[in-house]
């Protein structure tokens, strides 16, 4: 027995001499001590955090004691607000395509078929999970820290009914740890990729339709055959079981809706089908706001104001309803034409015809109160925010496809016409929190909460410098060097080495009509580019060739240029990051009759001269 008590002895030392299995302890925060940081943005109210274990365990004055184990930071000079919150993104999830055809495929020797397929599903997912192709990588997590956003709602969309979104938190770490909450809300929009019916706007509110009665007929099968009642037996099909949780109002919708009537189309879906609606896109939200305030709904707005209008008015009579031209020689109704000496040349301001031997140039320009329109309807979008706090609609933020900075940037310039800074804080932070249901842990800096917030070394709503010190997601802290300041005469430029001139071929992403274009482009020592773009026509029309011009500055590529095709025409905007041989950006625009900016990434390589 001793022997054998020596070898177990023997073998529990070697076992500890060796090395253990590895085993990966979960991450913890480690506590913090923030002093003397202020809370609000007058700077009036200084405090100290205690943070413990992800989050806030105490408010205390500025000039409470360091409790012991604790890093401390020196909050003099900083600003402590709540960490924003992104209301819907569509980045951070792979969306995959609906199945179309769920039903047995129909028999081509039969007689002709009368009735529509059992169960078409195009643009049809309802129970997508956003959690489940959940993937925000370390670029876009860092991306929302530096902009001071602790969560984002990752949604899924582009379909009529895309699925369920998901909220996660912005740091780094495994997916499984950033999930706040797993399933949001249910989202819908008047949109369905692939081919096929339906494919306009009257088959999309058919489709739903059919798809939503459908749901209740689901129900009442269900019903039936728990109770032993005749009929046939519900099918396993989870789409229509999510969507009974829509028609029976369980689930909340979030519908893209950017123009007014779209709100109306969905709210008379509502009224048929019992469905909690809230919206997102909002850009012509204040033509239906004493309807929305009504149906008391929540509207995501994303700030998606499209390429800004110039402003022909002189800028002394900008805002007023009746301007004069933006010119001296240019003439407005009911304004009398300018004299001209007898003799004269109306175009000589000499009044002298100096004999040429050139050509004169004719170059067309839009009437005034064309060009006065197009930037009052941009006004219009650009404050529907506006116009909503007016009228006491409750509205948050949302990035949608454009990026953070983009974002609180078009906020800023929100508050410079005329939004209170307190009111688009709040759509940032304690209103979104409320909205997405994380009120109890997110949106505020109280004891309990989350330990997410972020240190600012300026107000963020009204500094275009401001930038975060320190961003805590869960507790996990980031520091951020402090940035230059913005000069808008330096910085100006192609960066050292950076020169896009040469012939690029793109390739886009996700398109279904563009998928290939040839750029050739040239840059000036300033950094100006000209250049053209050429590509098919996707109606099946001649090649669509388009001037285009734009500026470098550092390794950025902003380019501009109207598409014509046939009697439309289309302003399309592209940005991109240069890198050697590599282009890497986006193409947005406006497609004729929507008031929605699509966007399309594109890769391009330039080809060898």
């Amino acid at each position: 027995m001793s022997l054998r008590l020596q070898a177990l002895g023997c073998m529990a030392a070697i076992g500890a001499l060796a090395p253990q299995a590895s085993t990966q302890a979960t991450p913890r925060p480690q506590p913090f001590c923030i002093r003397g940081v202020s809370l609000d943005r007058a700077g009036e109210v200084k405090a100290t955090l205690i943070l413990r274990a992800g989050a806030i365990a105490a408010v205390l004055d500025e000039a409470a004691p360091v409790p012991p184990g604790v890093r401390v930071i020196d909050g003099a000079g900083l600003l402590c607000l709540p960490a924003f919150l992104d209301s819907y993104s569509r980045q951070g999830c792979t969306v995959p395509q609906p199945v179309k055809d769920q039903d047995v495929p129909p028999d081509v020797l039969a007689d002709v078929g009368i009735d529509m397929r059992l169960a078409n599903r195009k643009g049809i997912q309802p129970a997508f999970l956003a959690v489940s192709g959940l993937a925000i990588t370390k670029d876009q997590g860092e991306a929302w820290r530096k902009q001071g956003f602790g969560a984002v709602l990752v949604a899924p969309g582009g379909e009529l009914l895309s699925g369920t979104s998901t909220l996660a938190t912005t740091r780094e770490a495994a997916m499984r740890d950033l999930v706040l909450r797993d399933e949001v809300f249910a989202h819908a929009a008047f949109a369905a990729s692939g081919p096929g019916y339906p494919s306009t706007l009257m088959g999309y509110f058919a489709q739903l339709r059919q798809f939503l009665l459908d749901c209740q007929r689901q129900i009442e099968l269900e019903l039936r055959y728990e109770q032993g009642r005749p009929g046939p037996r519900p099918p396993f099909d989870a789409e229509l079981d999510t969507g009974a949780a829509l028609v029976s109002g369980q689930r909340s919708l979030l519908c893209e809706a950017s123009a007014s009537d779209d709100v109306e189309r969905w709210l008379r879906l509502a009224d048929e089908f019992g469905l909690s609606l809230d919206f997102v896109g909002g850009l012509e939200a204040w033509r239906v706001r004493e309807i929305l305030l009504e149906r008391d709904a929540t509207v995501v707005l994303t700030l998606d104001w499209g390429k800004e209008a110039k402003d022909p008015r002189p800028k002394g009579e900008k805002g007023k309803e009746e301007n004069k031209g933006e010119n001296k020689g240019e003439q407005t109704e009911g304004e009398p034409a300018p004299e001209v000496e007898s003799g004269s040349d109306p175009g000589d301001e000499h009044g002298v015809n100096a004999p040429t031997d050139e050509e004169p140039v004719w170059k067309y320009e839009e009437p005034f109160a064309v060009r006065l329109e197009r930037r009052k309807k941009w006004e219009q979008g650009r404050d529907c925010a506006l116009r909503l706090h007016e009228a006491g609609v409750r509205f948050v933020f949302g990035t949608a496809n454009g990026k953070p900075g983009e974002l609180l940037e078009n906020v800023r310039t929100l508050v410079e016409v005329g939004l209170p800074a307190d009111v688009a804080l709040d759509a940032l932070t304690r209103r979104a929190a409320e909205f997405l249901g994380v009120e109890e842990r997110l949106g505020s800096i109280a004891a309990g909460h989350d330990a997410t917030f972020t240190l600012w070394r300026a107000d963020p709503l009204t500094d275009e410098d401001a930038s975060p010190a320190w961003v805590f997601v869960d507790g996990f802290a980031s520091e951020f060097k402090a940035q230059a300041k913005k000069d808008k005469k330096e910085g100006e430029g192609p960066g050292e080495g950076v020169d896009p001139t040469g012939t690029w071929l793109l390739e886009f992403a996700d398109a279904e009509a563009v998928k290939e274009a040839t750029l050739v482009l040239e840059m000036e020592e300033d950094g100006s580019v000209t250049g053209t773009l050429e590509f098919e026509d996707p109606m099946g029309g001649p090649r669509v060739e388009s001037d285009v011009e734009g500026q470098v500055t550092g390794d950025q590529l902003e380019l501009e240029c109207t598409l014509e095709f046939g009697e439309f025409e289309i302003e399309n905007t592209l940005t991109a990051t240069l890198d050697g041989d590599t282009l890497d950006g986006e193409s947005s625009f406006q497609p004729p009759g929507s008031n929605a900016t699509t966007r399309q990434s594109f890769h391009a390589k330039r080809e060898p001269e």
